[in-house]
């Protein structure tokens, strides 16, 4: 599995987010995290936290902005599937 990214057009800065060199947009995200808040309120149903706590997850992720072992840790999420994602800036 790769993240890459490609020089977008819509801003000097722009960039296209690609996975496994597929553009990916919002909505497809929308659609994966509908997809995973579902699954985590099937695996830890209310009143347990299921989907609050991944919510809670991209919260602070996007209140931090970089993804640590720490943030790992306390969201109990392991980091063995990451070493086989790679993650490409074709700037």
């Amino acid at each position: 599995m790769s993240i890459s990214t490609s020089k977008g057009k819509r801003h000097p800065d722009d960039i296209i987010i690609k996975y496994n060199d597929l553009p990916i947009s919002m909505i497809e995200i929308a659609k994966i995290l509908l997809l995973l808040w579902e699954n985590e309120d099937k695996r830890h149903p209310p009143p347990k936290k299921g989907a609050k706590m991944s919510l809670e997850f991209i919260n602070e992720l996007f209140e931090t902005r970089e993804l640590t072992n720490e943030i790992l840790r306390k969201y109990h999420l392991t980091n063995r599937n990451s070493s086989s994602i790679k993650i490409e800036n074709n700037l």
